[in-house]
């Protein structure tokens, strides 16, 4: 075989890139692990003892009693904590911390350090990504619900003695301002410069009143960095458990490539190997002469594979160095390449174990027999049907199983879910060579239309089972994959966006302390993006129900402002003798009285899962229990806006009136899409490499299989098949097999992210809504189908090029 590589570079290119998928996956791994230990080093920045805080904080007490011990030259004491503040009228939340003494990698790059009770510091990504520049000022609700300001006056380069994630908004303060800001009274570490043996000064801590506290804990610095290196290194090692994980699949698909390609060279060197039987050889040398090719291949394979892993790793930790807070320091180990060597040569000696065994069944008398040899046919087996259709009907009940649990039951339903998902396509894989011939039978009517080519490329798909699901099989690991990703993400986007709705009706709520009126209205309503608002009155009112009384928010929702909701359906049917909740604390029909500064009324709860957590009334009701009650402004944002640009602009609009703010939960339910989003967008790239390795493998049969029939070809050609037929020929058979992959791809991938979705939503409590993602899966299907359309041009450019003459004098 290797005296013909161009035979085997498709099995080489296979290879090639799930290598250079693992190596890339452990240099990344490697990068990170060391940028997590040079950030947990600068962190403790060569403190002798660090002192951390638990659930509470460390009194200002305890941490000057540790500064003042015998030997210590130095301390930093940091105050972390974070706070609800008004940026521009918008409320975001804020990491606030201690300010840091400046360093060598810790200065001011404009402005100045805060040095005033009411002047903070921020960092360049808070100036970035928060939008707090110079000059600007957040507003903080301090004691006695008092609006306190702050002017940011500096803006600093942070290293990682002064913050774990120096690329992450940060606002810091003096200690005292940063205490009044987050209401926490202590420190969350302290760090202890020494010119004494570390040990003993931890000692002379642990010694000290307080030492013992809930929480607290002392260690070295090098104890602490150590500590810190394995807490941060959990969440790498299991990214890059899951970027193997991707990488498997793609190299379980560069298998079946492998297996395939080897098993066609097989069938194409029978008369050889029979020869060599003649000769002399026996069975053993036969298999030991196929699976040395496969080990010289897949060593030379993964050698290339582990430098294009290399590159690519490099070029990615570069791209993602502004991205993430830690350090990425390009990290080469030497198992980094060593591996993936090993994990290519396995595999790739593995997948031809079974075209070897296939090679020793040879006789000898096929040298000059050829009816002797062994099939090409590959036809389907006993042993084979028998245990696939064991295993399809095994998984189909396990996955039935699964996704009729309750919630009680959901997370046992989802393991055994996997499991039987698992089970059925392995025997769907183990059927492949009865079901795809078959399937590619049912094109035969169709192909019909596109003339003799069409009906041929079909009768090629059908004349040999076992390699056409071969090369099907690589393509419907990757599409059944990416659409139990599309269709599982669609529908718990789906399902979760239902919740979030129900969570969050309205894309914003405008309030202000004393109230919202007409004016403001007027301001919000006049906002670019806003297509409706309206004004809702809400108390905090006593509920008195079984003898028990409690407090309660009592809203009061005209049919209007249920309408500027995104789910009116809450509040349809409210009237004036009744109250809507979802709260369990009631029960549907129950009678309550509402009381509120001397006024009471008997009211009758209904009570839903999709009302709010409050009472719901009608405004007549609200104008009877407080007629001066105190309003906010529910918020429709116009369809097809940004919703950040809307929620920043209506925060600026209102700005002016103190204390007003905007919640939008319009951007909560923006955040989960997004994350999903994103990490289906990643998911599908990872697994675009099985893709990509499944169209080389389509590429590989067809190109092989043109060599196979080169007489055939020749023979056709002879008797009037022009250049243009064989090629749609050859074309037309990758697109057929392309098409039963797809097929079958997104009937198993749609059923396996329909029980999958409904399983996690059961576990999560959410009601289960189906929305297929149509357009997703057409382009799926268009780009499977372009993509073995492409996969046949270089094949069908070397069937065209075949000489009559020549290919009839094939011998």
């Amino acid at each position: 075989m290797l005296r013909q590589p161009r035979q085997l570079i498709s099995a080489a290119l296979a290879i090639v890139l799930g290598v250079a998928f693992v190596a890339a996956t452990l240099v990344f791994g490697a990068s990170l692990n060391a940028g997590v230990s040079q950030m947990a080093a600068g962190q403790v920045n060569g403190a002798a003892v660090v002192i951390t805080a638990g659930r509470s904080t460390i009194t200002p007490e305890f941490a000057d009693a540790a500064a003042s011990l015998p030997g210590v030259t130095g301390s930093r004491k940091i105050v972390s904590g974070s706070t609800q503040a008004l940026v521009e009228g918008v409320p975001e939340f804020l990491p606030i911390q201690s300010q840091p003494a400046p360093t060598a990698d810790t200065q001011i790059v404009d402005g100045r350090w805060a040095n005033a009770p009411n002047e903070i510091t921020v960092n360049e990504a808070a100036r970035t990504d928060g939008h707090l520049g110079l000059g600007t000022t957040i507003s903080v609700t301090g004691e006695a619900n008092h609006l306190e300001k702050y002017t940011v006056v500096g803006v600093a380069k942070l290293g990682y003695e002064a913050s774990s994630s120096p690329n992450m908004p940060l606002v810091m303060a003096d200690a005292p301002t940063a205490m009044a800001i987050t209401g926490v009274k202590g420190y969350s570490e302290v760090y202890l410069d020494s010119n004494t043996e570390p040990a003993q000064l931890r000692d002379q801590v642990e010694k000290l009143p307080g030492a013992s506290a809930e929480g607290i804990t002392v260690r070295t610095g090098a104890d602490q960095t150590r500590t810190l290196v394995k807490q941060l290194t959990g969440n790498s090692n299991a990214l890059q458990s899951l970027l193997l994980g991707f990488a498997a699949i793609a190299l379980l698909v560069g298998a079946i490539v492998i297996t395939n390609t080897f098993a066609i060279l097989i069938t194409q060197r029978i008369r050889q190997l029979a020869l060599m039987r003649c000769v002399g050889a026996t069975r053993n040398q036969v298999f030991r002469m196929v699976v040395g090719e496969a080990m010289l291949l897949g060593l030379g394979s993964s050698v290339v594979g582990v430098g294009l892993g290399l590159g690519l790793a490099a070029l990615f930790i570069e791209f993602a160095k502004g991205s993430i807070s830690t350090p990425l320091p390009f990290t080469v180990s030497l198992s980094s390449v060593i591996v993936p060597v090993l994990v290519g040569l396995v595999v790739t000696t593995l997948a031809s174990f079974a075209p070897a065994r296939s090679a020793t069944r040879v006789a000898p008398l096929a040298a000059l027999r050829p009816e002797l040899a062994v099939s090409a046919s590959g036809a389907v087996r006993l042993r084979r049907i028998v245990p696939g259709a064991i295993f399809v009907a095994a998984g189909a009940a396990m996955l039935a199983w699964g996704a009729t649990r309750g919630s009680s039951e959901a997370s046992g339903g989802l393991a055994v879910g996997m499991i039987g998902g698992l089970l059925s396509f392995v025997g769907v894989l183990m059927l492949s060579r009865l079901l795809i011939p078959a399937l590619v039978s049912l094109l035969a009517g169709p192909m019909r239309a596109s003339g003799v080519p069409g009906e041929l490329a079909v009768g090629n798909a059908r004349r040999n089972p076992r390699r056409t699901a071969a090369t099907a099989n690589a393509l419907l690991v990757g599409v059944t994959l990416i659409s139990l990703l599309s269709v599982g993400a669609a529908v718990s986007q789906a399902s979760a966006d239902r919740t979030l709705v129900s969570h969050y009706p309205q894309d914003a709520v405008v309030s202000t302390p004393q109230g919202a009126d007409e004016s403001l209205l007027t301001t919000v309503r006049g906002t670019s993006g806003v297509s409706d608002a309206a004004l809702v009155p809400s108390v905090r009112a006593q509920v008195t129900h079984d003898a028990t009384t409690s407090d309660v928010t009592v809203t009061g929702v005209s049919s209007h402002a249920a309408q500027v909701t995104r789910f009116p359906e809450r509040y349809t049917g409210v009237d004036d003798t009744t109250a809507r909740t979802s709260n369990t604390e009631f029960h549907d029909g129950q009678k309550i009285t509402l009381s509120y500064q001397g006024h009471e009324l008997p009211l009758t709860v209904r009570v839903s899962s999709d009302y709010s957590s409050g009472l719901a009334v009608s405004t007549a009701t609200m104008s009877r229990l407080a007629p001066q009650a105190p309003e906010e402004i529910w918020v429709r944002y116009a369809d097809g806006t940004s919703v950040n640009t809307v929620t920043a602009d209506l925060g600026r609009a209102i700005a002016s009136q103190p204390g007003a703010q905007v919640d939008s939960g319009a951007q909560m339910r923006q955040l989960f899409t997004q994350v999903i989003d994103i990490l289906l967008a990643v998911a599908v790239g990872l697994l675009g490499v099985a893709v990509l390795i499944a169209v080389v493998g389509v590429a590989n049969t067809l190109g092989l299989s043109v060599l196979e029939r080169t007489q055939e070809i020749g023979l056709l050609r002879a008797t009037g098949m022009t250049r243009r037929q064989v090629r749609a020929m050859i074309s037309w058979e990758a697109v057929s097999i392309s098409a039963v992959a797809l097929v079958l791809g997104l009937v198993l991938g749609g059923l396996y992210g329909l029980v999958g979705s409904k399983i996690l939503m059961t576990m999560s409590g959410i009601p289960l809504i189906v929305a297929l993602p149509w357009g997703r899966l057409a382009l799926i299907a268009v780009v499977a189908l372009a993509a073995g359309w492409l996969a046949s041009l270089i094949p069908a450019a070397r069937a065209v090029r075949i000489s009559p003459s020549a290919a009839l004098s094939t011998d």
